[in-house]
């Protein structure tokens, strides 16, 4: 009688202990792309929420507004900084970037 894949696999697995059906975790390499990436989204982030918390109606009104300028003036040199001409960049993240200046610019919340 022919045994079905599950058995195959059953008996496979108690013969061998070290035997593990969990798939490996593929590491990633932290690039400088990648760091650089994570930080301006994590600027980006801040400045989107001092701006929804200033529009909340809070009495925290001049308070935020400071902050937010704080982190509008480090969003501002961190995508000035002149290293990132060499970085290879997607291009989705380059329009990010270009939207959230293009906001700065403007001043349209």
């Amino acid at each position: 009688m022919a045994d079905s894949m599950r058995d195959r696999l059953e008996r496979l697995k108690n013969s061998n202990p070290d035997f593990n059906f969990e798939p490996r975790k593929e590491e990633k390499l932290i690039t400088p792309e990648a760091l650089y990436m994570r930080k301006v989204e994590k600027a980006i982030q801040v400045v989107e929420s001092l701006r929804n918390k200033m529009h909340s109606g809070t009495d925290q009104y001049l308070s935020l507004f400071h902050e937010l300028k704080i982190a509008e003036a480090e969003f501002v040199a961190m995508i000035d900084d002149p290293e990132t001409k060499f970085m290879d960049l997607p291009d989705l993240f380059l329009s990010r970037i270009e939207n959230t200046k293009k906001k700065l610019l403007t001043k349209k919340f």
